[in-house]
């Protein structure tokens, strides 16, 4: 079967994980019946990910002439840089999620939409809105040399961001707004503040607040700084590349991860010294610049890990199997099985062929496999069944920012009627064909593409498809059948030929 041929015959449904209801720009905001009085937000920053969250206590006017319990708020950066974005209503114990979906926007601010619980009259609901971006922070000084005992970074931000978001009569309500900064240790070098605000940071700790002096409605932009160490070495993901192959004959899921490593730390001052590295790596004293080593969490019943670059396989890594694993290769009774505890995650530990200091990239491959029963469910579809898996989009690594993400999902032969729902909106996809050993038709294929992910994008897609029982059970039979019966009479023809000179 030709290739676009196939690809007519290969329907692909996506479905989004939010649906733009209403488009419009700013600052032309549809009207709310809630109105913010007090606003907290905090920035946590380390490694290469900034995690903020803003924190709106609203009211509801009950004379207002609007319907509906909806309110719709602005997040900077939250289109444009890409990243995460998730709402919860209350506090403590009633906390909950709410469904946020894109309603609009600009390359600047990306609005959405919530769904609040109505209040009883006068009381007040709280929102907070968290956003995890990558690259909000940068190397001060931007070069060190190698042997340098620690690092130190700069974020430099607006403080009214959260308020960009909101409309002029709703900026008008809120009274203070405070911001919490906090560093990964109390080593704060310069604060620096704008002309709205006042600063409060105590000595030994890591938390750097600002408070507004007064009405920050006609307020321009408050930019402050903060200049903090940073205790480790920086990583990044530059792009990641992973195929998931599906077999049913093997009851296996195999992950295969290209990835692209890169240091975005103080580049290297000078040349580097592997003497002087090996000396400071005996005697414990490693500088802050290099990153030596790499975790990454795989899931549980992960088994056949392999790691390799471009020179071949890398030696100096370490599989921690799972407890899940572990357990399973000693004899139990069924009374010692009940009280096994729940499964924990597996951990490959990477150590690269060199160093990556800063400004360095590292190339590699990570595989493994897991058992198909734990992604793959099947469910009744009238007289046929209907497969559902649930496939990892990526690997989140705490506190490590991935650019680009290229996720290829290679199911059976002859599975048809896909449908794929990723966690989050992805920037695009796409469907097709792959082969492998034994393939004949080729396995379908969807490929999704998202730009600038963070470690909250762990979520898995589901893949829906069908396969007939006789498709699954035959057809590489018969391939491998027609091969080699095509070998076999191409052999009697050959025999039955005269190859020689005639004389």
């Amino acid at each position: 079967m030709r290739p676009w041929l196939a690809l007519l015959l290969l329907p692909l449904t996506l479905t989004q994980a939010q649906d733009a209801q209403r488009i419009f720009s700013y600052p032309a905001l549809p009207p709310s019946a809630y109105l913010p009085t007090h606003l907290s937000s905090s920035v946590e920053l380390g490694g290469s990910l900034t995690r903020s969250s803003a924190t709106y206590q609203l009211i509801k006017d009950q004379a207002s002439s609007v319907k509906g319990d909806v309110w719709v708020v602005g997040v900077r950066q939250g289109g444009k840089s890409g990243g995460w974005v998730e709402a919860t209503e209350g506090k403590g114990a009633a906390k909950k999620h709410l469904d946020v979906t894109v309603v609009g926007g600009n390359d600047d601010i990306t609005f959405y939409s919530l769904p609040l619980t109505p209040p009883s009259s006068g009381a007040k609901t709280t929102v907070t809105i968290s956003t995890v971006l990558s690259h909000q922070t940068s190397p001060s000084p931007e070069t060190l040399p190698q042997n340098a005992d620690s690092i130190y970074m700069i974020w430099a931000g607006d403080l009214l961001a959260p308020l960009a978001g909101l409309s002029p009569e709703q900026k008008a309500k809120v009274e203070e707004v405070k911001v919490k900064v906090k560093a990964p240790t109390p080593r704060v070098a310069v604060i620096k503040q704008p002309e709205g605000f006042a600063v409060n940071h105590s000595q030994g700790s890591a938390t750097v607040t600002f408070t507004s002096k007064g009405a920050v409605a006609d307020l321009p932009a408050q930019v402050a700084s903060v200049h903090y160490q940073q205790p480790d070495a920086i990583a990044s993901i530059h792009r990641l590349d992973r195929v998931v192959e599906l077999s049913h004959w093997g009851a296996n899921l195999a992950i295969q991860d290209n990835i692209d490593l890169v240091n975005p730390g103080p580049e290297l001052r000078g040349h580097f010294a592997r003497i002087d590295y090996q000396k400071a790596a005996m005697h414990r004293r490693q500088g802050a610049l290099a990153l030596n080593s790499l975790s990454i969490p795989l899931p549980p019943g992960t088994h056949a890990p392999y790691y390799y670059d471009s020179v071949g396989n890398v030696s100096t890594s370490r599989f921690r199997p799972s407890s899940s694993a572990l357990s399973s290769s000693h004899a139990q009774l069924p009374s010692q099985k009940k009280k096994t505890q729940k499964a924990t995650q597996a951990l490959l530990e990477l150590t690269p062929r060199y160093p990556l200091l800063g400004g360095w990239n590292y190339s590699f491959t990570v595989g493994y496999d897991l058992p198909l029963g734990d992604f793959v469910k099947t469910r009744k579809d009238g007289a046929g069944r209907k497969y559902v898996a649930a496939v990892p989009f990526l690997t989140p690594i705490k506190n490590v920012a991935v650019d680009e993400v290229r996720l290829e999902i290679r199911l059976p032969e002859g599975a048809r009627n896909i449908r794929a729902t990723p966690p989050f909106p992805v920037d695009s996809h796409s469907a097709g064909l792959a082969r492998s050993y034994l393939d004949s038709t080729g396995r379908p294929t969807v490929v999704l593409e998202k730009k600038s992910c963070t470690d909250r994008h762990g979520g898995e897609v589901l893949i829906e498809y069908d396969l007939p029982l006789v498709t699954d059970l035959l057809q590489k039979p018969l391939a491998c059948a027609g091969v080699l019966s095509s070998i076999f009479l191409a052999t009697i023809v050959a025999k039955r030929l005269k190859w020689g000179i005639e004389k």
